[in-house]
C-alpha cells in the first residue's frame, strides 16, 4: 500500500462545499487486490493423483514380491532340511535367476526345477565340446570328456521326457528319468578319476547333481 499523506488547505473564509471532492487513490485510499484462484490443468490433476497412489502401488508390489519369495524360501528350506545334498542358498539363487519363478505355485516350481537341470546340462555339453576341440587335450582327458558327452547327451533326451511326464502328472516316471540324470553327473565325475586325470567339470557336475536333487525333492511334495 502506498503511504498516506494528510494535506490541509487553509482559506480566509470557511466554506462548506456541497460536493466534497472524492479522495484520490493516491491520497491514502488502500487498494485491495483479490487473490486469483489457482487453476489446475487436467495433466496436473493426473500427476497429483498418481503421486497420491504411488505409495500404495509400491506397497502392493512389495507385498506380491514378498509372497513370491516366501514360496521359494519355504520350498528350498524344506528341501535342504530333508536332503543334505541341497544347499539352501544355492536353491534360492537358482530359482531367483529365473524370472517366471516369481509368484509361481509349488507345482510350477517343480517344472522350473526340471528346466534348470536341462539348462545346466546343455551348458555342460557345450563346455565339453569346446574342451574336446582343444588340440592340447591328452588321450586320458579326451576319453573322460567323450564319456561325459555321451552321458549328458542322453540326459537331455531324458529331461525332455521328464518334462512331459511332469506336465502329465506322471511324477514317478519323471522321478526315474531325473534320477538317471543325477547318476550321469556322478558317473561323469568319477570317470576322470578312473583315468587318473583331474576333472575339468567338477563344478558343472556338482551343479547338475544338486539341481536334480532339488527337482526330485519338489516332485516328492506333489500329490500322487
Amino acid at each position: 500500500a502506498l503511504p498516506i499523506y494528510h494535506i490541509s488547505f487553509q482559506s480566509k473564509q470557511k466554506q462548506t462545499s456541497p460536493n466534497p471532492p472524492k479522495a484520490s487513490k493516491f491520497m491514502g485510499e488502500k487498494i485491495r487486490r483479490e487473490p486469483k484462484a489457482m487453476s489446475t490443468s487436467p495433466s496436473t490433476s493426473l500427476v497429483l493423483r498418481f503421486l497420491v497412489l504411488l505409495p500404495f502401488l509400491f506397497l502392493a508390489t512389495t507385498t506380491i514380491t514378498a509372497k513370491a519369495d516366501d514360496i521359494i524360501d519355504q520350498t528350498c528350506k524344506e528341501s535342504s532340511e530333508v536332503n543334505p545334498n541341497i544347499d539352501f542358498s544355492f536353491c534360492v539363487t537358482s530359482f531367483q535367476s529365473t524370472p517366471n519363478s516369481q509368484g509361481a505355485s509349488l507345482n510350477h516350481l517343480g517344472l522350473i526345477s526340471v528346466t534348470l537341470v536341462k539348462r545346466n546340462v546343455t551348458r555342460t555339453t557345450n563346455l565339453i565340446q569346446n574342451l574336446l576341440g582343444n588340440a592340447n587335450v591328452d588321450s586320458n582327458m579326451k576319453k573322460g570328456l567323450e564319456d561325459c558327452m555321451s552321458l549328458y547327451s542322453n540326459s537331455i533326451v531324458s529331461l525332455d521326457e521328464a518334462t512331459r511326464d511332469y506336465r502329465a502328472q506322471r511324477f514317478d516316471d519323471a522321478n526315474a528319468k531325473i534320477s538317471s540324470v543325477m547318476d550321469s553327473s556322478t558317473t561323469c565325475e568319477n570317470g576322470f578319476q578312473d583315468v587318473n586325470v583331474a576333472s575339468p567339470l567338477t563344478k558343472q557336475n556338482k551343479n547338475v547333481f544338486q539341481l536334480c536333487a532339488i527337482a526330485l525333492s519338489i516332485i516328492s511334495m506333489q500329490p500322487h
